[in-house]
C-alpha cells in the first residue's frame, strides 16, 4: 500500500484531501476567469446596445454569479472527502444558506440599481416631492424585506424551528419596538411634513427658537441652517409635526414702526419736512417694499412726535436694512438741522439730542 494512503486525517488520507483542495483551487480559478470573460467580452458587447437595462444587469449578477460559481466548487470539492451524515449534513446546510445569501444579495443589487437608473431620474422630472420620500421608503422596505426572507430560509435550511425562534423573540420584539418610538414618530413626522408641505427646501423657517433656512428634508429629521450664525442645527421631524413652524418666506415684509421725537421749537415747516425725509428714505432703499407711511400723531409738552411705517422685503436682512436706513435718517436730520428729544417726563424737561 503506498505511504499516502496509510497516513490518515479525519478519516481521509493524504490523496483525498488534495484532490478536494486541487477541486477547491480550480473552482476558484474558474471563477477569476469568468469574471475576468464578463468584463472583457460581456460588459463590451452590452455597452454596444443602446439600452442601459444589459449593462445594468450584466454589472450586478457579475460578482455574485462568480461567487456561487466558487461556493459550489467548494460544496463538490468537500464532497469527495469521507464524512459523517451529520458533517457531511452541516457542510450542506451552510453551502445552502451561503447560496441563499448570496441570491438575496444578487436580487437587492439589481433591484437597486435598476431604482437608481430608472426611477429617481424620473422622480426628479415631477413636481411632486411625495415620489422623492415614497423612492427610498419603498426600496428600503423591498431591500429590507428579501434579506429577512433571504435569513428565514437560511435559518429553516439549517433544521432550525423558525416559528419556534419568532416566538422566542416576542418579547425582544416588543422591548425594540418600544426603543424605536422615536424613529416611527420621526418617519411619520416626515410623511406629515411632506404632505402638508408647511415649507420646502431654500424656505426660511422659524420653529423652536431657530431661524433659518432649509437644507435638507430627511426620514428622520429636517436640516436648518441658522441665519446669523450660518450653523446646520438637526431637529427631529415629529418635533417639527408637533411644533408651530413660521414660514418666512411666504410674508409680505417685516413690519418696521418707529417714533422720532422732535423738540418742541420745530415749526411746522421743519416737522413736514422731517417727514417728507422719512418716507423718501425708505422709499428709496432697495430693500423696503413700496408702501410706506410717515405721519404726525402726536404734540406733547416735551415733543412733537412723528412716526414712521415701512415694510422690508421678506429675502433681505432686517438688521442690515434697518441699519442702512437709520444712518441716513440721522445724516439727513443733521443736514436739514431737525433735532431730536430725550424726553425726562419726571423732572418735566426735555433736552435736545445732538446728531453728530
Amino acid at each position: 500500500m503506498p505511504w499516502y494512503k496509510e497516513l490518515h486525517f479525519a478519516g481521509n488520507n493524504i490523496f483525498d484531501w488534495l484532490h478536494a483542495a486541487l477541486i477547491i483551487v480550480v473552482a476558484v480559478v474558474v471563477g477569476k476567469t469568468l469574471y475576468w470573460l464578463i468584463g472583457k467580452t460581456v460588459k463590451r458587447m452590452a455597452a454596444k446596445t443602446r439600452t442601459q437595462l444589459d449593462d445594468i444587469l450584466v454589472d450586478m449578477l457579475e460578482e455574485p454569479i462568480v461567487f456561487a460559481v466558487v461556493v459550489l466548487g467548494i460544496w463538490y470539492g468537500v464532497s469527495v472527502l469521507t464524512m459523517s451524515e451529520e458533517a457531511a449534513k452541516v457542510v450542506s446546510d451552510i453551502i445552502e444558506a451561503v447560496l441563499i445569501l448570496n441570491g438575496a444579495w444578487l436580487i437587492t443589487r439589481v433591484f437597486d440599481s435598476l431604482i437608481k437608473e430608472y426611477l429617481i431620474p424620473f422622480a426628479e422630472k415631477t413636481e411632486s416631492e411625495l415620489d422623492d420620500l415614497l423612492i427610498p421608503i419603498i426600496s428600503k422596505g423591498i431591500k429590507v424585506s428579501v434579506w429577512t426572507i433571504a435569513l428565514i430560509m437560511a435559518v429553516h435550511n439549517a433544521g432550525y424551528n423558525v416559528f419556534a425562534i419568532l416566538g422566542g423573540l416576542g418579547i425582544g420584539g416588543l422591548a425594540f419596538a418600544l426603543a424605536a418610538q422615536d424613529t416611527v414618530g420621526n418617519f411619520f413626522g416626515s410623511i406629515a411634513i411632506f404632505l402638508d408641505k408647511p415649507f420646502k427646501v431654500g424656505d426660511r423657517i422659524q420653529v423652536r427658537d431657530y431661524d433659518g433656512v432649509v437644507t435638507a428634508v430627511g426620514l428622520r429629521s429636517t436640516r436648518i441652517r441658522t441665519r446669523y450664525e450660518g450653523r446646520i442645527v438637526t431637529i427631529p421631524n415629529q418635533l417639527i409635526a408637533k411644533d408651530d413652524v413660521v414660514n418666512v418666506e411666504t410674508e409680505n415684509g417685516r413690519q418696521v414702526f418707529a417714533v422720532y421725537r422732535l423738540t418742541p421749537d420745530m415749526d411746522d415747516g421743519q416737522i413736514v419736512r422731517a417727514m417728507e425725509l422719512l418716507k423718501g428714505i425708505a422709499e428709496s432703499d432697495p430693500d423696503t417694499r413700496e408702501k410706506v407711511v410717515s405721519g404726525f400723531f402726536s404734540i406733547t409738552e416735551y415733543s412733537r412726535d412723528i412716526m414712521l411705517l415701512y415694510w422690508i422685503k421678506p429675502d433681505a436682512s432686517n438688521l442690515e436694512t434697518r441699519t442702512r436706513i437709520n444712518l441716513e435718517i440721522v445724516r439727513q436730520f443733521k443736514k436739514n438741522n431737525i433735532e431730536l428729544v430725550k424726553a425726562n417726563p419726571v423732572h418735566a424737561k426735555w433736552d435736545k439730542v445732538e446728531l453728530v
